[in-house]
């Protein structure tokens, strides 16, 4: 069972990336304890937490805040995103378990059915979730703890922008070829299709908004 304050930090961590908290918001400790009906240490131990990852930021003798989206610090995610999702895909060929492929295909079938600007939220949650799959699927727990993080700042920058798949084919054959790989046990093409879905990734918002 969850802790207190991993249920709050969760809780949180969803609502900043999905902007229901958008960035410059007041984060009033006391409205949380109440909302969670907990003290004030769980509360704090999630506002460590989400600040240490960066979605957080507290002023002295002003206030605690959410952060502003910094195209920069996004950018360098994207960059070292690019080598270590190559990484967890090769992991992930050795060690997902039959469950955590079939998901991964369940993925797949449901962009089919997606809407790709109306359901753009969807998209994003889902290939956030694609990528979430596989790096637990990695088994290794420093490289789960490094994707988290800097996934976090990626996800938040996509619902920002809106986000829509420009080019949907491309997008959806290569899911299905890092997932196939992964079936195969095939690590060595895992990392391959992976690392060249996230370097076009890259390479397509660095057109649009990295400059």
């Amino acid at each position: 069972m969850k802790q207190a304050n991993e249920i709050i930090f969760t809780e949180l961590q969803n609502r900043i990336i999905n902007l229901e908290l958008e960035p410059g918001t007041v984060i009033n400790e006391k409205a949380l304890m109440e909302e969670f009906d907990v003290s004030r240490t769980p509360v704090r131990e999630a506002l460590i937490k989400l600040s240490q990852i960066g979605l957080i930021e507290t002023r002295p003798r002003v206030g605690t805040f959410v952060t502003q989206i910094e195209i920069k610090s996004v950018k360098n995610a994207y960059e070292v995103k690019k080598n270590l999702e190559g990484l967890a895909a090769e992991l992930a060929a050795k060690r997902a378990t039959d469950e955590e492929i079939e998901e991964l295909f369940e993925i797949i079938e449901r962009f089919k059915g997606y809407d790709i600007v109306k359901d753009y939220k969807l998209c994003i949650q889902d290939d956030q979730r694609f990528h979430y799959l596989i790096r637990q699927a990695a088994r290794n727990e420093i490289l789960i703890e490094v994707l988290d993080m800097l996934n976090t700042k990626t996800a938040r920058f996509l619902q920002s922008i809106r986000y829509v798949i420009s080019d949907y084919d491309w997008f959806s054959n290569s899911l299905v070829d890092i997932a196939d790989a992964i079936r195969a046990r095939d690590s060595e093409e895992a990392r391959k299709h992976t690392e060249i879905h996230t370097k076009e990734f890259l390479d397509q918002m660095s057109r649009h908004f990295f400059g």
